[in-house]
């Protein structure tokens, strides 16, 4: 709402009056000792068009929407974004290391002009998960297989090489095996875009001892060995990290932290006033990328108001059976009711709070699971509030500065406030003005208790719709000591009531408030002036 507040009028006004006086009068026929005039001037306070946005804090407008036919409703949305499944036993990699001693021929050998194969070793590595049984798992950066390769005892005449096919972990593109040759000291190699498959989390490796060519006799001591110390791992201490992991994840359950909802408007426009609204909505909608069978119950699930709360009835009830997606990297929803939404939206609540479990594979022993690593089980709770019921006590209030230095106090015979208005909204406006001085003290109340009802509602259809505007104009004469504390006072409190229209026989109505509703509004103060020229 625009306001303003001017003396120029005021002086504009008076030289007017002046000039007009005297540009009729024939000074050489009268002789005028005296002139008294009491002219009236508007002191305007606030002028403009007002929609029910400007009355809604800025806060609060931030959540309006408009439906197509113009109706205007609150909509709060909030998403738990959880991967609390990811943390479940068996969907953090360890860690892996294996050690494979590959054994020596002992005694004296004899040059030879060719490589020689001495031992292969199938070796089978076991991540040791629980209760997960993983069958597959598509490697991601960073994932590395170290190696640690030494004669035990210590030889170093020794010429050899070891031969490693890693025939469970294959090249996602090409199925080819990794398979690489190193000799004695440290290396490692890359498993990113390999993928492990997996026996109830076991796979294989082979390892080939060669005894490489040699032009000298070596002698190796009895028991001698070529030990491989392999490591699976991921960035520092951690294990392998993975794009997606298949197998069956056992019976398990997560724990998904609370969450709120803050409805901003009963916490401010609509703070300690009383209200219906006819047709909320409230829905959760579950998002699950999870291909688990998923079960979700809500340990919380409630409107909050201070210390008091209403729980959210649902349907299907809690716990709630999830649908999940049969292919990797697509979705599956589940949409859920709220079925007392008129109830839980009239409590007139500051917030909306849930808390759930995810139980997965619910008695179940075997299954064919996939989880991404990017997979979440995403609950969004939704409200949607549209402006149609009745409210009654909301309570606003403005301030405005009051400047009235250059009217002489004693020049002001008389005052009245004028207040006309064509209001379109259906609300009715009760409002009280208070003096303040500089420090918002309130010094005085500006007018008497059946002096309130200022702005008339709208009359409406019987679907809430605008049906004619209501309209004021009013010229509520003022206190004289009123009138004398205008002077001593710096602010203008304004404080204003507002319930929404009424029948006949005094009963709120439910209504609509739709975009295009205004209420056009002047309010100023006429003061009667006197001013006597000599």
């Amino acid at each position: 709402m625009r306001t303003k507040v001017s003396t120029m009028s005021v002086r504009v006004f008076l030289f007017l009056g002046f000039i007009s006086l005297f540009s009729c009068v024939n000074e050489s026929d009268y002789d005028i000792k005296a002139v008294n005039l009491q002219p009236v001037v508007a002191l305007p306070l606030a002028y403009g068009n007002v929609s029910i946005l400007e009355l809604l804090t800025n806060k609060d407008s931030a959540y309006i929407k408009t439906y197509p036919d113009g109706l205007l409703y609150f909509y709060y949305q909030d998403t738990l974004n959880s991967n609390a499944i990811n943390q479940l036993n068996g969907f953090k990699i360890p860690v892996k290391n294996v050690t494979v001693g590959l054994q020596l021929p002992s005694g004296t050998i004899p040059p030879n002009a060719n490589d020689v194969s001495v031992v292969t070793v199938n070796q089978q590595v076991d991540f040791g998960l629980s209760p997960a049984q993983l069958s597959e798992m598509l490697l991601k950066s960073p994932s590395i297989l170290g190696y640690n390769l030494a004669v035990s005892p210590p030889n170093p005449n020794v010429p050899y090489q070891v031969n490693f096919t890693l025939t469970d972990i294959v090249d996602k593109n090409t199925q080819a095996p990794l398979a690489f040759s190193a000799s004695s000291g440290v290396g490692s190699q890359n498993l990113q875009n390999y993928i492990i498959k997996m026996n109830k989390n076991k796979f294989n490796i082979k390892l080939e001892l060669v005894l490489k060519k040699h032009t000298n006799s070596i002698y190796i001591s009895p028991g001698s060995n070529v030990n491989a110390s392999l490591s699976f791992t991921g960035s520092g201490s951690t294990g392998l990290s993975y794009t997606y992991i298949k197998g069956f994840f056992g019976d398990q359950t997560a724990t998904i932290p609370s969450q709120t909802i803050d409805i901003s408007v009963f916490n401010s426009s609509l703070l300690k006033s009383k209200v219906s609204f006819v047709q909320p909505k409230l829905a959760l909608i579950v998002t699950n990328d999870y291909g688990i069978p998923l079960e979700v119950t809500f340990t919380k699930l409630e409107a909050q108001k201070g210390t008091s709360a209403l729980p959210l009835q649902i349907s299907p009830a809690s716990p709630v059976a999830v649908n999940y997606p049969t292919i990797l990297g697509s979705s599956a929803v589940t949409n859920v009711s709220v079925t007392n939404p008129i109830n839980v939206i009239n409590f007139g609540p500051t917030q909306l709070a849930y808390a759930a479990s995810a139980r997965i594979n619910k008695g179940l022993t075997g299954g064919n699971n996939f989880l991404a690593d990017t997979s979440r089980l995403r609950i969004k709770l939704t409200a949607e509030i549209p402006l149609y019921g009745q409210a009654s006590g909301i309570s606003m209030l403005d301030t405005l500065n009051l400047d009235l230095s250059k009217i002489t106090q004693a020049d002001i015979s008389k005052a009245a406030l004028s207040v006309k208005s064509t209001n379109e909204l259906p609300l009715d406006a009760y409002i009280q003005m208070y003096l303040a001085d500089k420090n918002y003290l309130i010094l005085d109340s500006l007018l008497t208790t059946n002096q309130l009802y200022l702005v008339k509602a709208s009359s409406v259809t019987g679907a809430g719709e605008l049906q004619t505007p209501g309209t004021s104009d009013l010229k509520l004469d003022l206190a004289t000591e009123k009138i004398n504390k205008l002077f001593s006072s710096s602010h203008l409190l304004i404080r204003t009531r507002l319930n929404t229209a009424k029948d006949a026989n005094g009963n709120l109505l439910n209504v609509k408030f739709k975009a295009s509703y205004k209420l056009k509004l002047n309010v100023g103060i006429l003061a009667t002036l006197n001013i006597t020229s000599r």
